[in-house]
């Protein structure tokens, strides 16, 4: 896979990138770098969009992309120009409350492997996996013909630009949500190794096509790789996913939870490193009732936690049903369950071979951030 790439390319893939999402007429569209230093900026044309881009070639780690347009308001925060991203209350940066309109969807896929989890850039043969994975999406009703398959770096995405859907309420968000959901546990359930991120929240980002992933050591055949298009891009936008999602049956949003409804910001990538975790996706079979339930528990109150529970969940083709998993999550949230411990896990049937060796008291605490939620 070749790093170098002319400025022609280079442009060509950002345009055609920004082009696919829609936003023009719909809002602005927002770019973030993370390292070294947190920045965002606003764009509302490609040209801008581009040389922010260039600025940040040789410095940035890697430059993302806003799913969905962002407000009009928010380009005086960041107009056409990078600056230091801010945290709330103050925040610069689009929450999910922001978004008006949702105008693609995607779906990130990668493999689940021990190099991944100690930091490597994939494989070429885990590529092929999530390639796999990802030609299956592809596929499937609602985004066959209008989709375009992404290399991301070290794994792919599904882009599907949709005829624009108006978030006029929260219910809307959360139809999306489960939507993309669905379409993600329908896939997943055929691969054992391949892992479908299940966030799917409105202010969501990607990385942006045509930029270096830097994410990652390179170490011998695990090289960084330029996220750029595997399909040629689809510009058509899909009425049959317009209409999925509007159509999608959600629970009601319970609001009787708090303050256990209230997700917990998290790095939800973390909780890959766990054993246990790991074994529950690799052996779903072997899962018994309670190391489910201490699954259930710490997943949670985790953002995009209960997503991930049902990812896992569904992998079992024979004992998984939506209802009961979901309703095990919120009777985990309305009885105010504690996240069970890697020692209880271990009295449930499985043992971990870092139980001693590890800081965190369970599994969800892999996710935190602070030293607060450990030993």
């Amino acid at each position: 896979m070749r790093l170098s790439q002319t400025k022609s390319d280079f442009e060509e893939s950002i345009a055609k990138h920004i082009e696919l999402l829609g936003h023009q007429g719909l809002g602005v569209t927002e770019l973030r770098v993370f390292k070294p230093r947190p920045q965002v900026a606003y764009v509302d044309n490609i040209n801008d969009a581009v040389r922010l881009v260039q600025e940040m070639v040789g410095y940035a780690h890697g430059v993302y992309i806003g799913a969905q347009p962002r407000p009009l308001r928010l380009f005086d925060k960041a107009p056409n120009r990078w600056v230091k991203a801010t945290p709330k209350p103050k925040s610069n940066c689009a929450c999910d409350n922001d978004i008006e309109y949702i105008t693609a969807c995607f779906w990130d896929i990668d493999v689940v492997s021990t190099a991944r989890m100690d930091g490597h850039p994939a494989s070429e043969e885990e590529l092929l996996e999530s390639l796999d994975a990802a030609y299956l999406l592809f596929g499937q009703t609602g985004l066959a013909l209008t989709s375009t398959i992404c290399l991301s770096g070290n794994g792919h995405y599904v882009l599907t630009p949709i005829v624009p859907v108006e978030v006029d309420n929260k219910e809307i968000a959360h139809k999306f949500r489960v939507c993309c959901q669905q379409v993600a546990m329908e896939a997943s359930g055929c691969y054992s190794v391949v892992k479908f991120d299940p966030v799917f929240n409105l202010s969501r980002i990607m990385r942006l096509m045509g930029t270096l992933n830097l994410k990652g050591i390179p170490i011998e055949n695990r090289p960084r790789r330029r996220a750029n298009f595997v399909t040629k891009p689809v510009k058509s936008k899909s009425m049959a996913l317009h209409h999925m999602i509007l159509n999608t049956e959600v629970p009601s949003i319970q609001n009787n939870f708090a303050p256990f409804a209230r997700e917990i910001k998290c790095d939800l990538q973390k909780i890959e490193k766990c054993d246990f975790i790991r074994w529950c996706r690799n052996y779903p079979d072997q899962v018994t009732e309670p190391l489910w339930f201490a699954l259930a528990t710490n997943l949670a109150r985790l953002e995009g936690g209960p997503e991930l529970f049902h990812v896992i969940s569904s992998l079992d083709k024979y004992r998984y049903y939506y209802e009961p998993s979901q309703m095990l999550i919120e009777r985990i949230l309305k009885c105010e369950y504690g996240a069970v411990s890697c020692e209880n896990i271990k009295s449930s049937g499985f043992c971990c071979r870092k139980l001693g060796n590890c800081q965190a008291k369970a599994p969800m605490f892999l996710t935190y951030l602070f030293s607060i939620w450990k030993r």
